[in-house]
């Protein structure tokens, strides 16, 4: 979760109007890269100050002389200059020709770099000049244990809560799409009130998850061992492969039971570090589902349903099988793991 609390640090001072005089932007994941640098383009200059004192590059286009010249130039009328690179991944010149600018950079310009979907090599000199005089963020993409907690930071961010299980339904629902989870987190905003709980149902009734059963319900039944309720959940999954494809179902329930295998592993080892090992499975609510369902599947047990679970995904691919139905294949995965 390094991302969203430096994210929200940074934004934190920014909203302070403590603006850096440069801002270097990278990684895989370009929500945060986006949303730092539109923020700093629309709140650290006045709209009527920014005909000459907003400046923005393309990577491919740019041309250091003139990036130099323009970095250099005092503000018209106003505090402060801002000057952005955009898609900086695609310049085609030397970052290590700009050093000296990094390592003296001129107070009133506001440098934006945003070089999106790939990392810098933070070890270099031009990097640890501009981490040294101003802020360097490493925007890196969100392993899927942590998607619950970036959705419970996001509607924090709105002035919300919303529960464990709605903030897990949307994980599993939106994937790691974090562009299209805060649009859809504003969009519950607009229906629901701001003193009442964003739970399950308000996340199934205003995102359009119109699906009576999901596979989170799925994989809560079956850890439970709740025969009744893991058969009507696959058959009505099964019959509706259309909203809730087989494969993304194999997809979460490998991932639980992945993660299963391990608390098993690490439980066994007893070591110091088992508390800190444990963490890194997922939140606090995740972690628990999982050392409930530990108590419902031994270690073997549990080896034995990823085999099977590897095997159910190549036949739903049609791999070395003739054509069966979704229905039947989740039937016999059901009655192998409750068995």
């Amino acid at each position: 979760m390094a991302n969203v609390r430096e994210y929200n640090d940074i934004l934190s001072k920014l909203r302070k109007r403590e603006f850096s005089p440069v801002y270097l932007l990278h990684g895989e994941e370009p929500f945060y890269i986006d949303r730092i640098s539109k923020f700093i383009e629309s709140n650290a200059i006045e709209e009527h100050e920014r005909d000459f004192n907003l400046n923005i590059f393309y990577g491919r286009d740019l041309n250091q002389s003139e990036l130099l010249e323009t970095l250099k130039r005092f503000p018209m009328m106003a505090e402060r200059q801002v000057v952005i690179i955009r898609e900086a991944q695609d310049f085609k010149g030397k970052w290590t020709d700009l050093e000296s600018y990094f390592e003296d950079p001129v107070s009133s310009t506001v440098l934006v770099i945003d070089f999106k979907y790939k990392k810098v090599d933070e070890r270099l000199k031009w990097v640890k000049a501009a981490k040294k005089n101003g802020v360097v963020f490493n925007s890196s993409k969100h392993w899927e244990n942590e998607l619950p907690n970036v959705i419970e930071s996001f509607a924090k961010e709105l002035k919300y809560r919303i529960t464990p299980h709605a903030s897990f339904l949307m994980a599993e629902y939106l994937g790691n799409d974090l562009e299209k989870i805060e649009g859809e987190l504003r969009k519950l905003t607009i229906s629901i009130p701001l003193s009442q709980e964003i739970g399950e149902n308000e996340v199934k009734k205003h995102i359009g998850i119109s699906k009576e059963f999901s596979a989170f319900d799925y994989i809560n039944a079956l850890s439970t061992r709740d025969v009744e309720r893991s058969y009507t959940i696959a058959y009505h999954i099964g019959r509706n492969d259309g909203n809730t494809p087989l494969v993304l179902v194999l997809s979460n329930m490998f991932s639980h039971f992945s993660k299963l295998m391990i608390f098993h592993h690490i439980k066994s080892q007893g070591s110091a570090e088992t508390k800190n090992q444990l963490a890194s499975l997922g939140s606090p609510f995740q972690l628990k589902k999982v050392a409930e369902a530990a108590t419902q599947f031994n270690q073997r047990k549990t080896a034995l349903i990823i085999e099977k679970l590897r095997e159910t995904d190549a036949r739903a691919k049609g791999v070395n099988s003739n054509s069966v139905s979704s229905i039947e294949l989740l039937k016999e995965l059901t009655f192998f793991i409750l068995n």
